[in-house]
């Protein structure tokens, strides 16, 4: 019983370490502009993704698109693979739902994982 305490203790923190490799990570993407669709249309984000780590890793950022209210109106997905340790490389998202007027984007969250054999 002991031995099988023990294997679950070690099952549960070695989830729990794997789990924090997709921890947050906003302070690696920077959004460089951010464009409503004229006449209506999808909005699109572009930005950089910098790899502050030793390890080359690929990314997930979302982006939320918001009115001049602040309120939330499209969002978006991007993934970027191989960022190479200590580079950047730019994202492109687009938003999912069609927009009227001006917009403006954040980061909502941004995944890095270390790329296999990275």
């Amino acid at each position: 019983m002991r031995r099988l305490t023990i294997l679950l203790t070690l099952a549960a923190m070695l989830g729990g370490a794997a789990c924090s490799a997709g921890a947050d990570h906003k302070a690696d993407a920077t959004i460089t502009a951010c464009t409503p669709a004229p006449g209506g249309g999808k909005p699109v984000a572009d930005g950089q993704v910098t790899n502050p780590t030793t390890k080359t890793s690929n990314y997930s950022v979302r982006i939320g698109f918001y009115d001049s209210s602040g309120n939330k109106v499209s969002d978006g997905l991007d993934a970027v693979s191989g960022v190479e340790a200590g580079t950047s490389s730019p994202f492109h998202v687009t938003g999912l739902q069609s927009v009227t007027g001006a917009v403006t984007c954040r980061v909502a969250g941004v995944t890095r994982n270390v790329a296999p054999g990275g």
